[in-house]
């Protein structure tokens, strides 16, 4: 039986709310410390909207997770009545050698995922994309998009519900782990039977000891485009997409009015060493958005879907806390158990949030719950 009764969550972003959530349905008590506000620009939730999406090429063991976690926001949006989760199919596309491109059609296969593939020609007869021979699509159904405001905010009202309290403005300095404290940017001390840290990309600040130097925080831009009226129709009928080219990992989603008008297309990794892999301090981001920001996803534009060329209308700024392998880091403290970590989420973590909730509940409450082996602190440090 767990004797833990009262839970602090340094960050109140993404991982931060669904932890809380978790925690308080399971009847602890649960404060979060927030240092900015609830759903803001300044860390890794910007944007608006997230794919989700079962076809993982990341790796096949996240399968299971966010085929949880879809359950979990479908849940959670019936309950608070709306749609949290868009469901327009996830269209992914690539020459057919490419590992990642593989790697997702292997998962789908091992996890009964469905899924049809379609070749260079099928491929550019449905959807407005130009691929040369020897590149294939596969399409699945169950991918989509989850609106992130709406998310969070059905997060925060049933922890809050529950009994869980949120303070904004809250930073915190310094955690002192073997005591399972933490000290406030004014000096207040706050002391809990356990302490989860999902700090973002402020982990490695806080916990500089955790995984030293193995985790990278990264700048990427989110933009909207405004293609020509014509195209509009067809651009809001699409699913939501990635594309596996020799420049990058490319995504997007369909044309709509999702908090901004227009077209969000990003790039999520470049192929060859670039700009997004400068390592930038969450306290002093730039925002701007500069030429070199959009050249990549000018060029994929121009090459692969000519319909989206217009203008880029507006961008935003979104943070990544990525480690060597991108898999997360979700383990207690090895230096005290009372702490537990969810950190690293590497730009793909979002889609995952109730899940991860919890994991990180049961790793909590329950002493003979493992953190999974990939996501532990020890092969992270190895």
């Amino acid at each position: 039986m767990s004797t833990v009764r009262h839970v602090l969550v340094v960050g109140g972003g993404t991982m931060g709310l669904a932890a809380a959530w978790a925690l308080a349905r399971a009847g602890v008590e649960v404060t979060v410390l927030e240092q900015f506000s609830h759903v803001h620009e300044r860390g890794s939730h910007s944007g608006l909207t997230r794919i989700i999406r079962q076809a993982y090429h990341e790796g096949e063991h996240y399968v299971p997770i966010v085929q949880r976690a879809d359950r979990l926001w479908t849940e959670l949006g019936a309950r608070a009545g709306r749609a949290l989760l868009e469901r327009t199919g996830l269209l992914e596309f690539g020459p057919d050698d490419d590992p990642d491109f593989l790697r997702s059609i292997a998962a789908c296969e091992r996890h009964e995922v469905a899924h049809t593939r379609h070749d260079a020609v099928e491929l550019q007869q449905r959807w407005p994309f130009l691929v040369p021979e020897g590149w294939s699509a596969n399409f699945t159904p169950s991918g989509g998009y989850l609106r992130v405001d709406a998310c969070l905010d059905a997060l925060r009202d049933e922890a809050r519900a529950a009994g869980a309290t949120f303070h904004y403005g809250a930073a915190v300095r310094e955690i002192d782990v073997r005591a399972a404290t933490v000290t406030l940017d004014d000096a207040r001390r706050l002391h809990a039977d356990a302490v989860v840290v999902t700090a973002g990309a402020w982990l490695p600040s806080l916990l500089p000891e955790l995984v030293p130097g193995r985790l990278a925080r990264l700048r990427r831009v989110l933009t909207w485009w405004s293609p020509e009226a014509i195209h509009v129709p067809a651009l809001a009928r699409l699913p939501v997409w990635a594309a596996f080219d020799p420049a990058g990992f490319f995504y997007g989603f369909p044309h709509s009015d999702e908090g901004i008008a227009g077209l969000k297309i990003a790039c999520h990794t470049t192929r060859e060493p670039s700009v997004d892999d400068d390592p930038i301090d969450p306290d002093d981001v730039d925002r701007d958005l500069h030429d070199r920001d959009l050249a990549g996803l000018v060029d994929f534009v121009d090459a692969r879907f000519p319909s989206a060329c217009g203008p880029v209308s507006a961008h935003r700024v979104c943070l990544y806390t990525t480690t060597p392998s991108w898999d997360f880091v979700i383990d207690r403290h090895p230096d005290d158990a009372r702490v537990v970590i969810a950190g690293g989420f590497s730009g793909h973590g979002f889609k995952f949030a109730p899940a991860i909730g919890e994991l990180v509940a049961e790793l909590c409450l329950d002493p003979g719950r493992s953190a999974p082996e990939r996501f532990s602190v020890a092969r992270h440090r190895g």
